[in-house]
């Protein structure tokens, strides 16, 4: 049978895990190889078993270094789609003899739903093998449930958080301590980068094993890391008031000029309002003068009017005189016959204008027949165009149309045209109803397509927001969980070894807030600290109760030892026949000598002294010598030995006291002289029994009492003196337990009330549950945005369907009505056809018109012969009116002849009254023209007096109104930046303002323009005047106030910005209600104006500063520095003892050519003259160096971690820390080929390719073997030396790996690999497992075929035989249960 001393790794399995639904693999000899294609399941196997098993932690990164972040836990557990599955990963490792090995088993329980992203896990290690003494299976070969785990193995076997998992596997296995052990999982998982053989070189090499160093402790990085951030967050904090105090002096600046120019348009518009205050008074006063004026005039004009009508009235008569005389009758007779002459000559003239006018109509009505015949001709030609024109426009509009007869009648051609028109109309209304259809499926398609583009807009826009709340839920995340550790750091110390477990269950609870059913951070420290709350509540009440108890118990053994110190054993009463005193002799009676055997019983001891008493032996004085001159007393001498009983004797029940007057064997001699027989027969002379009788000689008798009384009083006595001595220490340490008690109770009381203080002051998760409340509201959106996206796709689909089917029906229709199928088409037809119609209607109307124009030609004929007959008759009458007048006017010759010069005097006289009518109308209409003139021009006064009113009236209501614009200069903020008096001030109501009428009453009833009214309000008049001093010589012009307008507004936005950038929760508010914009800043003190707002952010901007010195900048970085260099410096010391080590290991250690590797920890090239001064004081412990060197170091520190910063503003601080003071980077690792005869070449990259395929192979993976090994050597002697390699030896011949293969046996090595075709046969290997894997995602299963190298063989199960099996494996998983009843059979 086989034996190994340590700890190797026997079989590993994976339960209902990706594909793999339970599989088990056997290692032979510690070493397991897994062969198989790309997706065969190897890679996954090792990444859920090596080294998972030892470490927990389910990173997508750490499982598997090239996995996306997809690739969780959770997507490895619902790999078939399950809705939730229970899976588990283990590893068996064994010592001592193969037949009933030492077996631990590690594993790890999993359980996953599709419903949330957690894995919950469980962790387990314990002693035994799994399917031989603990199951993972049930009876229905589902996997264990935690609580049915924790039955079969026990609640302490179990644990929930992997650092209590990696703390447990580390104490049974391994002993190297956490950060140790951290180390070596590092080391593996830089062993297990897949094809490392294959990728490596010098470079990749020293790579690799500075990755396998220890990093610098992730809590002291997180500690320098907050302090750098809360310096960070005053820097922040100075420079937003920075910023917003250099933003408010600027934009005061443009602020100032724009008050000036605005207040400066103000007053200057005020300005303009009074002085058309003082020209609309002085246009009153000289509008009332102008009115008086006026209504002088008019009284002159009304007075010259008068005179005119008497004038006119006196001239008429004058005429009328005249023409009532005898001469001017005669007169008369002569103008009605020259009257008559006249009018017959114009009837003379128009008669013979009447016959010239015919002539002329004659003719005319002669062209018009010779038109009408023409116009005939040209209707006839144009009808025939029309019928050609109607034939041609049918057929364009696809109509059969046969010519017309000429006899039709207009309705019976309109029917016929409009029939064929009708026809093709409702053939292209099918079409466009079909063109409807489409178009609106079209207009559908698309109004679906933007629904669709626009909600996949919302659905990118909502994932975005998610995203950003995320980062929000991450950010408080991150704040929470540095406030939960300062919380840690405060109360920490009140819980004891809870402290650490505390603090990981908080950040896992915190890690949990916003879960369905998780726990808030209070219920989780009440849970977590229940039993210590309930410890302390019971260790106080248990600590007063025993100090009660322990009180009460020092009372109780003070009262005892009284009683114990006052107690005293009395002799027996002395024989009446014994009177001799005792005090001078030697010896002593029997009681004080002796004292009952171990096993004489109570009753029987009672019975015994009982009978001693009453044979009055019990007080017999035994000496060495018996006084021969004894007078009265009883001595006993012992019987000689021959004379002595030869049964049981008082010796048998009696022994001698120690240290006693009287030799031991004396007494003894005495007891053995003295028989005991129960049934007193005993021949002897003396006899006593156990119930008290007794026999002396021929005397008889029995005694009784309940109990000895005297035998054994020396020991007693004794007893006492011991008793006293115990109940004093009994006394002192019950004493001690009081003020023990006491003690604890008051140090349960501080331990309660400090935890009750630490319960009140655990930072709650409100912030960090509102943000994930905001992502669940925002993820809700987003599904319903999903949802109405998905929707609306589905719409466009549809709708892109009901376009096709549209499309095809409308071509169909087309073809039906021998109609286009395009709108361009379909209105070329509908014009078509239109033409057509027209056509008809142009048709129509060329036959009216044609006969419109042969009716014409018959009336100008009928015109031109009633011309004629006109033309003859207007000619007759003619010439009789021209005989007429030749006659009448040879009459009035003849008159005038008979009344001669008489007629003219009354003509003169006539005239001249004329004259003088017509000059006095002329002076009355002058008059009344004057007087008309005089009335309007007192209208005209008074409309300039009314509107000069009006004038005043508004100039006053405009002036109040511009004046009431310069209440906001009243403010002394604004008035202070202007320049103007801070004392001014604005009336208090409205009452201060005199109206329009009271001023209006004011002007008018003022004797003059130049008296002077007050306008204004006295306190608006005293503004005025300041703010026109304050702005005399600020110019102003449009250009001016449009360029300040725009200048604050750009300057608002820019302050606003600005404001808001500092991160100082400043908000600016401004208004523009009357024309003026006023800037308000509302911060911690409310709203203020901007100036008190510019001057209180000056003042918080030098106390800031002074809070943000350099000095305590130094301080700072030096306390946190200091730290941080000692680690390093430790880190430094150990790694230099590991490479040490390797070296030394390496060194024993040859390639088949002889040589090896040494290794070197140097500088790297890259660092600066500084950074390697400073890698070199970090070599020293931090306690020795001096104050210069650690300025040196801090300001090297500082000034690359600001670099940083300043660099990657992204980056948290402590990554950046974790970067910036990553001790390994500043050293790399530097190998050297060292030849058999003691050379030693620098193995450069040049020189590592000249090497053989092996040597190359070889030189790479040896300092790694040396590294695992001088790890694994400092750990315990019986921990196990498991390494993992994926895709192993990838690119390495088959003697290279031979010769690896080899250094992993000298190092005592365990490997656990993968590899396509790898195949470990080799002589100097002494076993290993082969697995060949098939995976099949149809059936959702990997099969394995195992084969096994035993020393020389190739082995398979060809015969029959189960490898596994023989590999020591129970083939299940499930420890066998016995049927209850069942039969057996030999």
């Amino acid at each position: 049978m086989t034996r190994t001393a340590r700890f190797r790794p026997t079989r590993a399995g994976i339960i209902n895990l990706w594909d793999y639904r339970d599989q088990e693999f056997s290692f032979a000899d510690g070493r397991l190889v897994l062969r198989g294609p790309n997706g065969s399941g190897k890679t996954k196997a090792l990444e859920v078993l090596f080294p998972f098993v030892l470490d927990g932690r389910i990173e997508p990164r750490r499982l598997n270094p090239f996995a996306g972040e997809e690739r969780t836990m959770k997507s490895n557990l619902l790999y078939r789609k399950q809705d939730s599955a229970h899976s588990y990963v283990w590893m068996e490792f064994a010592r001592g003899d193969s037949a009933d090995p030492e077996a631990v088993t590690v594993g790890i329980g999993m359980r996953a739903t599709r419903s949330s992203d957690k894995v919950t896990r469980w962790y387990f290690v314990a002693d035994g093998r799994v399917g031989v003494d603990f199951s993972l299976l049930g009876p229905d070969d589902r996997p264990l449930t935690r609580r049915q785990l924790a039955d079969e193995l026990g609640t302490d076997a179990i644990v929930d958080r992997p650092v209590d998992y990696r703390a447990a596997i580390d104490a049974r296995l391994f002993g190297l301590g956490t950060q140790r052990y951290d180390q070596l999982i590092n080391l593996i998982l830089t062993l297990r980068r897949p094809q490392l053989a294959k990728n490596l070189d010098p470079k990749g090499l020293s790579q690799a094993l500075t990755d396998g160093l220890r990093p610098l402790d992730e809590n002291l990085l997180l500690d320098a890391a907050r302090s750098f951030s809360d310096m960070e967050e005053v820097g922040r904090a100075l420079e937003g008031l920075v910023q917003a105090d250099n933003a408010a002096k600027k934009f005061v600046g443009v602020y100032s000029k724009y008050l000036g120019v605005q207040a400066k348009t103000d007053i200057e518009q005020v300005a303009r309002r009074l002085t058309a205050v003082e020209h609309a008074t002085t246009a009153l006063f000289a509008a009332k003068a102008l009115r008086t004026r006026r209504e002088d005039e008019r009284v002159a004009a009304d007075h010259r009017l008068d005179a005119a009508d008497r004038a006119l009235d006196q001239a008429t008569a004058d005429r009328e005189t005249l023409m009532r005389s005898s001469a001017y009758e005669g007169k008369q007779q002569l103008d009605d016959l020259a009257e008559a002459v006249r009018r017959l000559e114009l009837s003379t003239q128009q008669q013979s204008a009447k016959a010239t006018k015919s002539q002329e109509a004659l003719a005319q009505r002669t062209l018009d027949v010779e038109r009408t015949r023409s116009g005939v001709a040209e209707n006839a030609a144009a009808l025939a165009r029309c019928e050609n024109e109607l034939a041609s426009a049918a057929d364009d509009a696809g109509i059969a149309w046969t010519a017309l007869p000429a006899h039709m009648r207009p309705d019976q051609v309109t029917a016929a045209v409009r029939g064929h028109a009708e026809q093709r109309d409702g053939d292209i209304r099918a079409v466009r109803m079909s063109l409807g259809v489409v178009d609106r499926t079209l207009a559908e398609r698309g109004r679906a397509e933007r629904a669709a583009t626009a909600a996949r807009e919302l659905v990118e826009r909502s994932s975005r927001e998610v995203a950003a709340a995320e980062s929000a839920v991450e950010a408080a995340r991150v704040h929470s969980s540095a406030a939960l550790r300062e919380w840690w750091f405060q109360y920490s110390d009140g819980y004891g070894p809870l402290a650490e477990r505390l603090f990981t269950v908080l950040d896992a609870a915190l890690a949990e807030v916003g879960g369905d059913d998780a726990e808030s951070l209070s219920e989780v420290l009440a849970r977590e600290t229940e039993h210590l709350v309930d410890a302390a509540r019971d260790r106080r009440q248990g600590a007063r109760q025993l100090a009660d108890e322990a009180t009460e118990q020092v009372r109780a053994l003070t009262a005892t030892r009284a009683e114990v110190a006052a107690e005293h054993d009395d002799a027996p009463a002395p024989f009446a026949a014994r009177t001799a005193p005792r005090d001078t002799s030697s010896g002593g009676p029997l009681w004080q000598l002796v004292r009952f055997a171990e096993n004489v019983d109570a009753a029987a001891a009672a019975g015994i002294e009982a009978a001693l008493h009453a044979a009055n032996l019990l007080d017999g004085w035994i000496a060495a010598d018996v006084p021969s001159d004894s007078v009265s007393d009883q001595f006993l001498v012992a019987l000689p030995e021959a004379a002595r009983p030869t049964g049981r004797t008082l010796a048998d029940v009696l022994v001698a006291e120690e240290n006693s007057p009287v030799a031991a064997h004396l007494v003894t001699d005495v007891l053995a002289s003295i028989a005991v027989d129960d049934q007193l027969k005993a021949a002897e002379a003396v006899v006593v029994d156990t119930n008290g009788h007794y026999r002396q000689g021929v005397q008889l008798g029995r005694h009784t009492k309940p109990e000895a009384e005297y035998i054994g009083a020396t020991a007693r006595a004794r007893r006492r003196v011991a008793r006293i001595a115990e109940l004093d220490a009994a006394i002192a340490l019950a004493e001690d337990r009081v003020a023990t008690a006491r003690s604890d109770e008051a140090a349960a009381v501080a331990n309660s009330n400090h935890i009750s203080t630490a319960a009140k002051a655990l930072p709650r998760a409100n912030a960090l549950l509102a943000a994930m409340r905001k992502v669940t509201e925002l993820a809700g959106a987003l599904r319903s945005r999903t949802e109405a996206a998905t929707a609306a796709d589905r719409e466009l689909d549809h709708a892109v369907a009901e376009y096709s089917v549209a499309e095809k029906r409308l071509r169909a229709a087309a073809v039906e009505h021998r109609a286009p199928h395009t709108i361009r088409d379909l209105d070329a037809l509908a014009a078509a056809v239109r033409h057509f119609e027209n056509s008809g209607a142009t048709l129509l109307r060329r036959r009216s018109e044609y006969d419109r124009e042969a009716e014409r030609q018959l009336e100008a004929q009928h015109r031109l012969d009633e011309a004629r007959s006109v033309a003859e008759e207007f000619a007759e009458e003619s010439a009789i009116a021209q005989d007429s007048y030749e006659q009448q006017h040879n009459k009035l010759d003849k008159l005038r002849d008979a009344l001669g010069a008489s007629s003219q005097q009354i003509d003169s006289e006539l005239e001249a009254a004329r004259d003088r009518i017509e000059a006095a109308r002329a002076e009355q209409r002058a008059a009344r023209k004057a007087d008309r003139e005089a009335g309007e021009a007192v209208g005209q006064a008074e409309g300039a007096y009314r509107s000069a009113t009006e004038a005043i009236r508004s100039a006053l209501t405009e002036t109040h109104a511009d004046a009431r614009k310069l209440e906001p200069y009243a403010q002394r903020d604004i008035a202070a930046l202007l320049g103007a008096s801070s004392d001014s001030n604005w009336p208090a109501s409205d009452a201060a303002w005199a109206t329009v009428e009271q001023l209006l009453y004011r002007i008018d009833s003022a004797p003059g323009p130049d008296t002077e009214v007050g306008v204004l309000p006295p306190e608006v008049h005293v503004l005025f005047e300041s703010l026109s001093a304050a702005t005399a010589d600020v110019r102003v012009s449009d250009a001016a106030r449009k360029s300040t307008r725009s200048a604050v507004t750009t300057a608002l936005q820019e302050f606003d910005a600005q404001l808001s950038a500092s991160g100082q929760h400043f908000r600016l508010n401004w208004d523009a209600a009357d024309g003026l914009t006023v800037v308000r800043v509302h911060d911690d003190q409310g709203m203020s104006s901007i100036a008190d707002f510019a001057v209180r952010i000056d003042q918080a901007r030098q106390e800031q500063e002074l809070l943000l010195t350099d000095a305590e900048r130094r301080i700072l970085e030096d306390a946190l520095l200091t730290g941080l260099a000692q680690q390093i410096h430790e880190r430094t010391m150990d790694a230099r003892d590991l490479i040490a080590q390797m070296g030394s290991e390496m060194k024993q250690r040859r390639m088949s050519s002889g040589n090896t590797i040494g290794v070197h920890w140097v500088l790297a090239d890259s660092l600066d003259d500084t950074a390697r001064a400073v890698s070199k004081l970090l070599d020293s412990d931090s306690a020795t160096l001096s104050s210069d060197e650690l300025a040196r170091i801090r300001a090297h520190f500082a000034a690359n971690i600001r670099t940083a910063r300043a660099a990657h503003p992204e980056r948290s601080y402590p990554e950046i820390l974790a970067a910036t003071l990553d001790y390994r980077q500043w050293r790399v690792f530097s190998f050297t080929l060292l030849s058999g005869d003691g050379t030693e070449e620098r193995l450069t990259v040049a020189r590592h390719s000249a090497l053989s395929g092996g040597e190359q192979s070889v030189s790479l993976h040896l300092p790694l073997f040396a590294a695992a090994h001088v790890m694994l050597s400092s750990a315990d002697p019986h921990s196990p030396r498991l390494l993992a390699l994926d895709e192993a030896f990838a690119g390495v011949d088959d003697n290279g790996r031979s010769e690896l293969l080899g250094l992993s046996v000298q190092f005592d090595l365990d490997l656990f690999m993968t590899g396509y075709d790898l195949w470990i046969t080799y002589a100097d290997v002494p076993g290993c497992a082969h697995y060949d894997l098939a995976h099949s995602t149809a059936e959702n299963t990997v099969s394995a075929a195992l084969l096994v190298w035993d020393n020389g063989e190739l082995l398979a199960e060809h015969d029959g035989s189960d490898l596994a099996e023989a590999l020591g494996s129970p083939l299940r998983r499930r420890v066998p249960t016995p049927a209850v009843g069942g039969l057996e059979f030999a």
